[in-house]
């Protein structure tokens, strides 16, 4: 089980490669996708990662990705690192290498050829571009002389945005002649929350998947040492799956899942293999077992896997061949011996240690490289999760229904297999009406929020009817996080929008005083009755296609309170403030609001002994002001970032507008813990 002093090394760890150029030596460079609802972050060598506790990458891939908040509980990711592993045998002699971004890449190994380079094709404004991100890169594995690149591509339309393809090429521009080759893409497994205890860390179950033939990953409960479930001591459900909220501490009011991922890697396309007969093999192993600081295997003094006997360099070879055995069930509960007997595989109860604590190898081969040749393999990363309402609902109801994730990904699997069979043709919805992370126009107003984007153009066509087919704008708002969960608030079909200035503008009213609020907006088409000029594999029309919604506040807005010059009406809310406020926007539990104030005030925080805490300059013209923000992460802090203690509270306020200026008021508040 890694623990935080594991993770406050391998922050310091990271901070020492990223300042230090020799570490990395020059050339190596990332590129991050933020398209898709699955985000990640790509070095020029295809590797995932680098260990990093800070900024907006804290886990390599994310889902539902988004920048970093003073909440670190909203960052939720699946895989720590992730690389590739392979074998070959140069001009006869078996040569292993891999590349794991958990260290820095070795120049006796792998040479930077090219940078990692994004290129942005938002809402497919360059149809040859195939995709709306596209990362590109490549390296040279030394001691093969082979060329490796890499393609990524992602994409923000609904049912596409789940996903990143992969293609990765190996070209041998050397003279080495590779035979015996083998790929495997590898990810070392952590379905969790950066914020969350040691409990969440570390405890990722496996499954197998009857009609894919293929392993998914998913969140499970904690083990000891001897493979023994640790039961969690608080929350509704008993155990740490899912990663609920409330097992954390007694009483929480949070049962949200905060692990409620799941994922797999899956081949979409392969050459043909030197030995057809070989099946490709899935391998899931200690993460300890395969880390290795040079690219190159290194002794783990351990030896804690008990799958194949270690051997300096055999160890890799026999790892890319060996086939995991199944679990005894289906997560559904079908008994695996028949399948595993079908294929040629055994099956073991699961819950030992390392299988909690698992690298993923996947790996195809062998395969042969002749001077001159080139092998290209494309593959998905793939994820998905039951509807976000039950996510954030959680309890022993949702629980049992965490496994909706699974009907989830293998539908997102099955829609890249489809989308790549295309050759990457979808049918295009209309574009968004902004891109990105907070580029909506969001302004609070008295007891709501203005939202304004700029509207879609009238000489907009459909590429794939050559029409403009644009009906209409959808508004949507969480209360919760900006990854939602998301409730439609406004349709509003084509011609009936209000035009503000240039912009379109729409005013959520009625909102409660002091709760954040997140929005997304999109656009929508009419459908179409028949199929488009291109092959959609016998297609007879489409329905009415939707925009990606991509351009949530990252920070949430509050509704403005109308302000007050009768200092009588000044409330405090909520009173007393009882472990939690009540309020639902994630990291606003501990926020304290102010109400019915003026526009311009001066509001003090006194402890009962008459020492003052905080001070805080309204003068917004707003009749709301909160201790602290989520922004700053302050809320309920004195004026040296140190938290206050339960107790009773004095509040005075001083009103700074002009018509009444001067005039003060005093009151109480309690803090219960």
């Amino acid at each position: 089980m890694i623990t935080k002093n594991n993770y406050l090394i391998a922050g310091i760890t990271a901070l020492m490669i990223w300042t230090s150029a020799d570490l990395y030596g020059a050339g190596w460079n990332f590129e991050r996708t933020k398209r898709a609802k699955l985000w990640t972050r790509v070095w020029n060598n295809g590797g995932i990662g680098l260990p990093t506790l800070s900024g907006n990458d804290l886990f390599k891939y994310d889902y539902p990705g988004h920048e970093l908040t003073s909440d670190i509980n909203d960052h939720t990711g699946v895989v720590m690192w992730a690389g590739w592993m392979t074998w070959a045998e140069v001009d006869g002699v078996g040569t292993p290498f891999r590349l794991c971004m958990a260290y820095d890449p070795n120049p006796a190994y792998i040479s930077p050829t090219q940078d990692a380079t994004l290129v942005t094709n938002y809402n497919m404004a360059d149809p040859s571009l195939l995709a709306e991100e596209i990362i590109t890169g490549g390296a040279k594995i030394v001691e093969y002389d082979l060329d490796f690149s890499y393609r990524t591509l992602a994409w923000s339309y609904p049912e596409l945005d789940d996903f990143i393809i992969w293609e990765f090429t190996f070209t041998n521009n050397g003279s080495k002649n590779l035979t015996n080759f083998r790929f495997a893409p590898t990810a070392e497994m952590n379905i969790s929350i950066p914020g969350g205890s040691d409990v969440t860390r570390d405890d990722d179950d496996f499954e197998w998947d009857i009609a894919h033939e293929a392993f998914y990953f998913h969140d499970g409960q904690s083990v000891n040492t001897a493979g023994e479930l640790i039961p969690a001591a608080y929350g509704l459900t008993g155990d740490d799956i899912g990663g609920p909220s409330d097992t954390e501490f007694a009483a929480s009011l949070d049962h949200s899942f905060r692990a409620a991922h799941y994922f797999t890697y899956y081949w979409l396309d392969k050459p043909t293999k030197s030995d057809p007969t070989e099946r490709d093999h899935m391998n899931i192993v200690d993460k300890n077992n395969l880390n290795q600081h040079a690219n190159r295997i290194q002794q783990d003094p351990m030896n804690d896997n008990p799958e194949v006997d270690f051997d300096t360099d055999d160890y890799i070879l026999a790892a890319l061949k060996y086939d995991n055995p199944l679990p005894l069930t289906s997560e559904d509960g079908v008994d695996l011996t028949s399948e595993a007997t079908r294929l040629g595989l055994t099956v073991a109860a699961p819950q030992l240690p390392y299988e909690k604590h698992m690298s993923y190898l996947y790996s195809t081969g062998p395969y042969s490289i002749a001077p001159g040749e080139q092998l290209k393999f494309v593959m998905v990363s793939a994820m998905g999760m039951m509807d976000n309402d039950r996510v954030m609902a959680g309890g022993v109801e949702n629980k049992a229904r965490l496994s909706d994730g699974a009907d989830s990904l293998w539908k997102n699997v099955d829609a890249a297999a489809t989308l790549y069979a295309r050759g990457y043709q979808a049918f295009d919805p209309p574009p968004t009406p902004t891109n990105g992370n907070n580029s909506l126009t969001l302004t609070p107003v008295p007891t709501g929020v203005k939202i304004q984007w700029p509207p879609i153009s009238e000489s907009y066509t459909d590429p794939d009817y050559g029409v403009n087919d644009f009906a209409g704008y959808r508004i949507y708002r969480s209360t919760v996080k900006n990854i939602g969960p998301w409730k439609l608030i406004a349709d509003i079909p084509k011609g009936s929008e209000t035009i503000e200035g240039s912009m379109v503008t729409y005013e959520d009213l009625g909102l409660s005083l002091g709760v954040g609020v997140y929005y997304q907006v999109s656009s929508y088409d009419t459908g179409h009755n028949t199929a488009p000029p291109w092959d959609c594999g016998g297609c007879t029309g489409i329905k009415p296609l939707e925009s990606g919604r991509v351009n949530v506040n990252t920070n949430p807005v509050y509704p403005m309170a109308d302000p007050s010059n009768n200092l009588d009406d000044v409330r405090v809310y909520p009173n007393p403030f009882i472990q939690d406020s009540g309020l639902l926007g994630s990291g606003e539990s501990k926020r304290i609001e102010f109400v019915n104030i003026p526009g311009a005030c001066t509001i003090r925080i006194y402890t009962l002994a008459g020492e003052i805490l905080q001070t805080i300059e309204h003068d917004d013209g707003s009749g709301d002001s909160s201790w602290g923000s989520k922004t700053l992460g302050d809320y309920q802090v004195n004026k040296y970032l140190q938290a206050v203690a339960p107790g009773i509270y004095i509040w005075h306020i001083t009103n700074n507008v002009e018509s009444n200026k001067g005039e003060t008021k005093a009151g109480t508040f309690v803090i219960i813990k």
